[in-house]
């Protein structure tokens, strides 16, 4: 048993962290440059309503907002609240059903014991591998940045990630946090050489 430990961590660690993952993306203007944005303003207050409870909630939308000014922030950039930004922030969040398959997953199965009233000790050890299916939430995290100057869409950053309704308010804040900050990190896009 001893010699199976390692591998039984390792499939748990996987089980554990390979279900929580954010998944992100971006897409932008490639013409626009971005060196000379510093300010930003929200483009409204609230995100438009979507008739999905679980989305259309004042303390989701004020927990988003703060995670993202928390995060742009500490990349030198500053809302303003008077005059002319230089871009706008909005943001859409929606919950989807989605359909997906575990990769891998392992299962080990050892056994001692015999058959009879004269067999011996006798044992296995049994390893099987397979996948499967599974129907899940999926929140989807869309931040766009508009030019304030002609309304045109300059960046857009994408999180998605599994959800599950919370009941500790302090794990929904560190959830948004790290997704926002993930999808954050992509801003400014690195161009290529």
């Amino acid at each position: 048993m001893r010699k199976y430990k390692p591998i039984i961590i390792i499939v748990l660690l996987f089980v554990v962290f390979g279900c929580s993952s954010i998944k992100v993306s971006q897409d932008y203007d490639p013409a626009k440059d971005f060196s000379g944005l510093k300010t930003y303003a929200w483009q409204s207050e609230t995100q438009a309503k979507t008739d999905d409870v679980r989305v259309d909630n004042p303390l989701l939308n004020a927990r988003i907002r703060a995670a993202f000014d928390r995060s742009i922030s500490r990349k030198g950039y500053q809302k303003v609240s008077d005059g002319t930004p230089d871009f706008h922030v909005s943001y859409q969040y929606t919950i989807r059903k989605t359909i997906g398959s575990d990769d891998v997953s392992t299962g080990i199965g050892f056994g001692i014991g015999g058959f009879g009233h004269r067999s011996g000790a006798a044992g296995g050890i049994g390893i099987g591998t397979g996948s499967s299916v599974s129907e899940y939430d999926e929140g989807m995290l869309v931040i766009d940045f508009i030019d304030a100057g002609n309304g045109n869409l300059i960046w857009r950053g994408i999180g998605t990630r599994r959800v599950s309704m919370q009941s500790d308010p302090e794990k929904t804040i560190t959830d948004i946090n790290k997704t926002v900050d993930e999808i954050l990190a992509q801003f400014p896009p690195k161009r290529k050489r």
